[in-house]
């Protein structure tokens, strides 16, 4: 069509109406809105989603470690160290360094947080900094109580309802004073010792967990009590007596100190170094359902178990 005998203001409209026109000015505005309606529909690179399926994976393996499920305070741990493993590798992969490096996941958060330990290392405290180092942690180089024991493992699967009245029935008996116990007949099975030497409390909450380790302290000497809960179930204690350490010297133990103070330096420098970068992300967490009883069974127990490289054994 013509315009050229048209007034101009007609002629305007005409050459609005031209398809070839509105073609190319919705093309251009779709193009100049594009980053927006991306930004709208395209999941954010900076999203971290925890699946049931990877809190499970980490509760099946804590549990063929540790032949017990984590408690409220050891399940948390876990969920940081998923989070952790991720943002590591990302942050990992952004810097390159699974490049030309046929790697798991874990490998590249190694090899993040090797970056931070090698200055760790090459940094030598000061005798001043290591003997407040050993005068704040004086408990972890036999200055802390350790503890003589003995526990009896009521399984609360085997005794079910009647475990409260199983256990004040068989604490009354071993305070009987008649002396009667048999830990085959009296203790459900469990793999760890009935009876502890002198132990500290550090390792205590490594065997039994924190609410264990926690009720042990103040307990009377020489008297069956209970029931103590710990990641197994419960138990029933005898302090036998309680050792107190005495504080050494640095010159003694220098370098045991020097060992733990760079351990737990480098562990906050990771911690806080981890803490900026995980501020970069969104994190989701989603929950495996709640597990039947019969998931860990002892029976079951070899079924459940995977190790860090992710294929089941």
């Amino acid at each position: 069509m013509t315009t050229d005998n048209l007034p101009k203001r007609s002629r305007v409209r005409a050459w609005l109406r031209e398809p070839l026109l509105q073609f190319t000015v919705l093309g251009g505005a779709l193009f100049l809105a594009w980053p927006l309606v991306e930004a709208r529909v395209a999941p954010p690179q900076n999203r971290i989603v925890i699946t049931a399926q990877q809190m499970q994976r980490a509760t099946d393996y804590f549990y063929q470690t540790h032949l017990r499920l984590p408690d409220p305070d050891e399940l948390q741990p876990l969920i940081e160290d998923e989070i952790q493993t991720e943002v590591e590798f990302r942050e990992g992969v952004a810097l390159g360094l699974d490049r030309n490096d046929e790697i798991i996941r874990r490998r590249v958060k190694q090899k993040l947080e090797f970056m931070t330990d090698d200055v760790i290392d090459q940094a030598k405290p000061s005798d001043a900094v290591l003997q407040a180092y050993l005068d704040g942690h004086s408990d972890q180089f036999g200055a802390g109580p350790s503890f003589v024991f003995s526990q009896i493992y009521l399984d609360p699967n085997r005794h079910g309802d009647h475990l409260a009245a199983d256990a004040d029935r068989l604490l009354a008996r071993l305070n009987s004073g008649d002396g009667r116990l048999d830990y085959g007949v009296d203790s459900d099975t469990l793999p760890v010792p009935n009876d502890f030497e002198a132990t500290a409390l550090h390792e205590v909450t490594a065997m039994f967990g924190t609410e264990f380790a926690a009720a042990l302290p103040g307990q009377p000497v020489g008297h069956w009590v209970g029931p103590i809960r710990s990641g197994y179930g419960v138990h029933l204690v005898l302090v036998r007596e309680v050792k107190q350490g005495k504080p050494p010297k640095l010159a003694e133990v220098r370098d045991q100190v020097l060992r733990e103070y760079q351990a737990e330096h480098r562990v906050v420098t990771n911690q806080e170094a981890y803490r900026k970068m995980r501020a970069k992300y969104v994190i989701s967490i989603q929950m495996p359902p709640t597990p039947s009883p019969d998931r860990y069974k002892p029976a079951n127990a070899a079924k459940v178990g995977m190790v860090d490289d992710g294929v089941a054994r």
